[in-house]
């Protein structure tokens, strides 16, 4: 059927034939055929939904273009810049995309039927121009923006796709020869994401190389233990690139191959215990594949996250339990604030973080907690039952709204019905116990989430943290506080210990990003996160979906002469 609809479009848009005399014929012939192509409602080249996508796009580009056609040069066949889109298309593997996906084999083999071809069209010519096109800027598009829009997941990001920014873009690295670079100019800046791009190079070599095995466990292995199966742990980590390659037949476990076990469970996201238990074990087992695999899902997901602005950002990471807080225009080791943070649980939808960007504009030192409605019915009130003094224990009181001056509300025989309908409000008053710790970093948005200290420290020593109903605790307040603020030390735990809230305006509004990714490259390393929330088998099944879209349909244009 393709053929037979290629076959009526070539009809439709006949024009002379391009032979030796081709450099005679007016460039407006060109045009007409272009005109032609992208007036129409489909595309003998194109998967038709991808030719709509695009299709005002291509109509732009080549309206701003000078020249007729933008990568076949039929009068100077010496300077063809075919060659170096599709070679720019070839590279889309280096970044977690597929090439098949832009229909790089049909375009070299159409390109390379006409390059041999006595007698070509004008029509001929123009499709293969245009479906060339269009397959970049959809790459470009996907390296830009990424595949999948975040929204399907109920992520908040900034899901506009605009390909027409890709048009001055294309335009002058065709001008100036420099089509190699497109790449480097769309994808994220962000620092992570090229020692991701090298981590992926790097899996992929390994992959070449011996299968990882399978480790049975069948008890804790610690630091002097003797056991055959030491000799594949020393295998399976150099395999790894953990430690390296080893012939040893010892079955001991010696304080070398400690350090590396160390070294592999800070790399997963493990507690460093140098204990080979079933979660160490278990990662042991991972296929490369699957390492590949989440790089990919990482890559993908950075292309989500907004193009920041020069200044401040503070950046947390769900699954890796982390905070990040730097200045975007001196990225350095020694700009950069690192802490552990806990997230919320992974038990309940309602409970877990949610991913989304906003601009924090406040702190509040000495903050209240205003307890949300669902903990008050589902965990303070059944307390309260047992224990009429718990509001008391815990410095809870009660008001009829959320505001500071709100006048605290007597509790009576109809609080405990109040309560439950709503009409009352439980809120925790400033001080030793408060859950929101000494100060809470305000970045208004509609989940009503917010970073904030804590009062139980020994959580963070915990490695795995999701433990919060969705906000977010730091581990080291008084240096987030300090690195936003620019007070010193002493400043902030003045304030921290004050005896009603303070609330401190930032100078400017600085960008929080919080955002899912079970890969973090940090410093030279690769460090891999179990899936708390499930969000990578989601992810997978979503591109899994869209990379079954058919390919470019692949039409010989070309007939043998």
């Amino acid at each position: 059927m393709k053929k037979i609809l290629f076959s009526l479009l070539i009809t439709f848009f006949a024009l002379p034939s391009a032979s030796d005399s081709l450099h005679k014929r007016p460039a407006g012939d060109f045009n007409s055929a272009i005109s032609r192509i992208i007036s129409a409602d489909d595309h003998p080249l194109l998967d038709k939904n991808i030719f709509l996508n695009y299709k005002n796009t291509l109509d732009e580009l080549y309206f701003l273009s000078p020249e007729q056609l933008l990568w076949i040069k039929p009068y100077n066949p010496s300077h063809q810049q075919i060659s170096s889109a599709l070679q720019l298309i070839a590279t889309a593997n280096a970044s977690g995309l597929e090439p098949e996906h832009y229909n790089l084999t049909g375009l070299q083999s159409i390109w390379q039927q006409l390059s041999i071809k006595k007698n070509i069209n004008y029509t001929e010519l123009a499709l293969l121009d245009t479906a060339v096109s269009i397959n970049l800027i959809h790459f470009l598009s996907d390296l830009h923006f990424g595949r999948i829009n975040p929204m399907a997941f109920n992520f908040s990001f900034d899901t506009r796709k605009d390909s027409f920014i890709f048009v001055p873009l294309i335009l002058n690295a065709i001008k100036n020869n420099e089509i190699a670079q497109l790449s480097s100019l769309v994808e994220p800046a962000f620092p992570a994401y090229h020692k991701l791009k090298t981590a992926l190079l790097d899996y992929r070599q390994k992959q070449s190389g011996p299968n990882i095995g399978r480790l049975k466990y069948s008890a804790s292995l610690l630091p002097g233990d003797p056991a055959l199966q030491i000799i594949e742990v020393r295998r399976q980590l150099s395999l790894l690139g953990i430690a390296a390659n080893t012939d040893s037949l010892s079955i001991f476990y010696d304080q070398q191959l400690v350090s590396h076990i160390k070294k592999f469970q800070r790399l997963h996201g493990l507690k460093e215990d140098g204990v080979i238990g079933r979660n160490t074990v278990k990662a042991l087992n991972i296929p490369i594949s699957q390492y590949i695999q989440k790089i990919k899902l990482a890559l993908e997901r950075l292309r989500w996250l907004p193009k920041i602005q020069s200044g401040p950002v503070v950046m947390v990471n769900i699954p890796s339990f982390q905070l990040w807080a730097y200045h975007n225009d001196k990225i350095g080791e020694t700009q950069t604030l690192n802490m552990k943070v806990i997230v919320g649980k992974s038990d309940k939808e309602e409970r877990k973080s949610p991913v989304f960007t906003a601009n924090m504009h406040y702190l509040v030192f000495s903050p209240y907690w205003n307890i949300p409605k669902s903990i008050t019915i589902e965990e303070i009130l059944p307390k309260l039952l047992k224990d009429p003094l718990y509001l008391e224990q815990h410095n809870i009181e009660l008001v009829a709204r959320f505001r500071e001056d709100e006048p605290v509300q007597p509790y009576t025989e109809d609080s405990f019905n109040l309560l439950q309908s709503g009409l009352l409000k439980l809120r925790q008053r400033p001080g030793k116990g408060n859950a929101l710790g000494k100060v809470k970093f305000i970045f208004p948005n509609g989940y009503n989430v917010y970073i904030h200290d804590s009062p139980a420290r020994q959580l963070f020593n915990r490695s795995k943290r999701d433990l919060s109903h969705g906000c977010i605790r730091v581990e080291n307040p008084v240096a987030l506080a300090s690195f936003l603020l620019e007070w010193d030390k002493r400043e902030i735990i003045e304030a921290m210990h004050l005896q009603s809230p303070k609330k401190v305006q930032l100078r400017k509004a600085v960008p929080v990003i919080i955002y899912y990714s079970t890969v973090s490259a940090v410093k030279d390393e690769v460090i891999f996160y179990d899936d708390i929330y499930d969000y990578d088998t989601k992810l997978s099944q979503a591109l899994m979906k869209h990379n079954n879209i058919p390919p470019l349909p692949l039409i010989s244009i070309a007939n043998k002469n």
